[in-house]
């Protein structure tokens, strides 16, 4: 592992039981990147996943971040596919506490400057069943960004949303992982959401999940509506590459 690299995936297989989920895979993340995993139901993303996050150890092979192993809750902000906020607590409540946890400094000041960072504006003291889907799920955003942690993990977070919504939030978390340069792992089923956020995709074989394309994503980061980057030729082709690998792999384990 290299001084610049934020995550090392070295050997890494993962077992439960006698069923192999993942693996062996060989995987270096540099600080900065946003790699997106991609790949069938079952191909063992969210695994890998709960690998880098520390919630499971490998059955043999070894995870580091930042040169360490990693440990839940320290090191990694995280969002899931549910918000999983707390019911009992305002919208700004609930940031506030992240930053509690963290030692930081918890204002009001500091909560706002979260919410606008998601696109949230005047809500911090509503309820969380106060507002929609999509708001609960930039609000679970905003809380992962409340700690500076340098990583952040997302597993599948938009894929409960409506499509206008997943776009715009798809459109928020491109422009807040560039503003803030947190190396981001991200795990999509979808080809179009992989190639629009990722500056790498990486599409896993189904399970035993293993890589079967590593891309990088050369699209500008900047200087392009979210219509103008998809209506890119250069876009089209990596979504084809990208969705092509994906459905080969499927149908031969089919």
């Amino acid at each position: 592992m290299s001084s610049a690299d934020a995550i090392a995936v070295q050997g890494v297989e993962h077992r439960y039981g006698d069923v192999t989920a993942v693996g062996p895979i060989d995987l270096t993340v540099p600080e900065g990147e946003f790699l997106v995993l991609v790949g069938a139901s079952g191909c063992g993303k969210s695994t890998l996943l709960r690998l880098i996050a520390g919630f499971e150890e490998p059955t043999f092979g070894t995870v580091r971040t930042a040169g360490e192993p990693p440990v839940p809750g320290r090191g990694a902000g995280l969002v899931f596919q549910q918000p999983r906020l707390f019911p009992w607590r305002s919208v700004g409540g609930n940031v506030a506490l992240a930053l509690k946890y963290a030692g930081q400094p918890a204002s009001e000041a500091d909560v706002d400057l979260l919410l606008e960072r998601v696109g949230l504006h005047g809500v911090a003291r509503r309820r969380t069943w106060q507002i929609s889907g999509g708001q609960q799920q930039r609000v679970a955003i905003a809380r992962a960004l409340a700690v500076d942690n340098p990583l952040l993990l997302l597993d599948e977070p938009f894929a409960a949303l409506d499509a206008l919504t997943r776009e715009r939030l798809q459109e928020d978390l491109r422009r807040v992982s560039h503003e803030t340069g947190r190396t981001c792992v991200f795990v999509t089923h979808s080809v179009d959401e992989a190639v629009f956020l990722g500056s790498r995709v990486v599409v896993l074989t189904p399970r035993p999940g293993q890589i079967a394309l590593d891309l990088p994503i050369t699209l500008p980061r900047t200087g392009l509506a979210p219509d103008e980057l998809r209506g890119l030729p250069e876009f089209a082709a990596l979504r084809a590459e990208v969705g092509a690998a994906v459905r080969t792999r499927s149908e031969v384990s089919a």
